[in-house]
């Protein structure tokens, strides 16, 4: 009985370990695509400089307490609706607190409406040709500084 166990378990050993391969082909064809698109440009109607601003108040643990990243959207998407505008043009920011008190956001900036929208012209093309110079684009070149076993 011992002997027949032992021969179906290694039976049964042998089907499961068995090896098989498992071939996967796929066929892939060439294909180019992109975005074409011709450049859209549009004025800009700025309008009068604005000062906005909100005030909360101290919540414990920061209950309900807006984030400040979260308080500067809303506080430029309501000055947008109030001055019936587009984007907001060189927005600044102050923030001011006190212990356990007033929390207070001002906003001051230039909203603006986009208007005439149309087909960018070869003079629209060259003016934004000339004002991607080298010496622009790398202002905003960030080097990253390599870190040393990842310690430093």
């Amino acid at each position: 009985m011992k002997n027949l166990f032992l021969t179906i378990a290694c039976g049964l050993a042998l089907m499961l370990a068995s090896c098989s391969t498992v071939t996967k082909t796929a066929a892939t064809a060439n294909v180019k695509t992109g975005i074409y698109q011709y450049p859209t440009v549009a004025d800009l109607d700025i309008k009068d400089k604005v000062e906005k601003e909100m005030t909360w108040s101290f919540r414990p643990f920061h209950l309900g307490e807006p984030k400040l990243s979260d308080a500067k959207g809303n506080l430029i998407a309501e000055t947008l609706k109030e001055c019936d505008a587009d984007v907001m043009l060189e927005p600044q920011f102050i923030f001011s607190r006190t212990s356990f008190g007033e929390r207070r956001l001002t906003l001051t900036g230039f909203p603006a409406k986009f208007k005439n929208f149309r087909r960018a012209t070869k003079e629209d093309i060259e003016a934004l040709k000339a004002n991607d110079t080298p010496n622009t684009r790398t202002l905003y070149n960030v080097t990253k500084k390599k870190k040393f076993l990842g310690l430093f």
